[in-house]
């Protein structure tokens, strides 16, 4: 299962770095932003409805109708570079990350005792971020296909379609569609709501701050330095190859500094990097400084995900993932519609300044709400 998320990652790696070409087409910077906050919006929309199906129901029929929404979403800018086909396929793709993406991390915590959660949350991550990565990377090779590049991103687009399906392969041959033991009536995770607004209010800083520039990155060296995803692919993919490898060490950090602390300084070094990006007088440093960055600030993602999913009671882990997937999606979504105005507008170093300092205000408010708090004894415990 860790292993068959790779393909549809992949695309989405892809994906990540070829919007940059999309102004190249007659998209602007604005209409970006746009299309990125329309697939996050939907995916915030959808993704407690789905969650709560699966809480009750049980995992894999949902996460293989999102890995086959996904598969068949990808090859649709290849097809069209017309805006309103794009926003449509934004709306499909947000409806099946709904779908694969808020129930996958319930699927692991149900498959796994607490005394190897940790490292099967990091082995996922640096599965699916080392898939991105490749997808990411591939336009470097994109000088060599011999056709111009719009074309070369087209047979792109669709070739990885195809390839995504082997995820929905995997999930129909090898996921068990194992149901939490009790199944809980009514919408609200209520055993473990107080839990959730806790870690959300500090996740909804973080992902507001990082949706005026994250998703943006590649149209930012384009409009800074005037490089295309030749550049940007590569780089993206090199922090994600580095991400990958280096979450294997998520573990190591838990059992040494613990969960909290682990996710608190992580945070807090990937900040100092991310302010340094705009006063940087080349491309290459800049990407030196942003691979720094995404690397330190996604080591922390297994951390939380086992920090979360540790204190959620089990009939309530997929709607809890979305609860907190949508407060953090929902500012985000509305922040690289704002990011998008500002490049637009010729602000490129704004939306760095205001995502560190949205970071600052997450990391003490996390530190300040869970620094005396302890790892449950088992996975169905939760503690407020």
């Amino acid at each position: 299962m860790v292993i068959g998320a790779g393909p549809l990652a992949a695309g989405l790696g892809f994906y990540q770095v070829a919007v940059a070409v999309f102004p190249l087409e007659g998209i602007t910077y604005a209409r970006l932003g746009i299309l990125l906050t329309t697939f996050a919006l939907t995916s915030v929309l959808l993704s407690i409805p789905f969650a709560i199906l699966s809480d009750r129901y049980g995992r894999k029929t949902i996460m293989l109708a999102g890995a086959l929404a996904g598969a068949m979403i990808i090859p649709i800018p290849g097809i069209s570079s017309n805006f309103t086909i794009l926003e449509a396929s934004a709306v499909l793709w947000g409806a099946g990350d709904a779908m694969f993406l808020s129930t996958r991390n319930a699927y692991f915590a149900d498959t796994t005792t607490l005394a190897v959660r940790t490292e099967t949350f990091s082995l996922s991550f640096m599965t699916f971020t080392l898939a991105s990565g490749v997808g990411s990377f591939l336009p470097a090779f994109f000088p060599f296909f011999g056709t111009d590049l719009l074309t070369a991103h087209r047979i792109t687009f669709v070739a990885l379609g195809i390839f995504a399906l082997l995820t929905a392969l995997t999930v129909n041959r090898w996921a068990i569609n194992k149901r939490p033991e009790s199944s809980r009536k009514g919408i609200l995770p209520r055993k473990s709501l107080g839990i959730i607004m806790k870690f959300s209010a500090a996740n909804l800083l973080i992902g507001l701050g990082a949706g005026l520039i994250i998703p943006l990155i590649p149209a930012w060296f384009l409009a800074r330095f005037q490089v295309t995803d030749v550049f940007s692919g590569p780089l993206i993919a090199l922090s994600n190859i580095i991400m990958g490898i280096t979450a294997v060490g998520a573990p190591r950090i838990a059992r040494r500094f613990g969960l909290v602390n682990g996710i608190v300084v992580t945070h807090a070094l990937s900040t100092i990097f991310l302010l340094a990006i705009p006063f940087c007088p080349t491309a290459i440093l800049a990407g030196a400084l942003y691979v720094i960055r995404a690397v330190l600030m996604n080591m922390a993602s297994p951390l939380a995900d086992t920090f979360l999913m540790n204190m959620i009671a089990a009939d309530e882990r997929a709607t809890a993932s979305s609860f907190n997937a949508v407060l953090w999606n929902l500012p985000n979504a509305g922040s690289t519609a704002v990011g998008g105005q500002l490049l637009t507008s010729g602000s490129l170093s704004l939306p760095f300044y205001l995502c560190g300092s949205l970071y600052i205000a997450s990391i003490v408010l996390f530190y300040t709400i869970f620094h005396k708090s302890t790892r449950p004894a088992s996975g169905n415990e939760h503690v407020t």
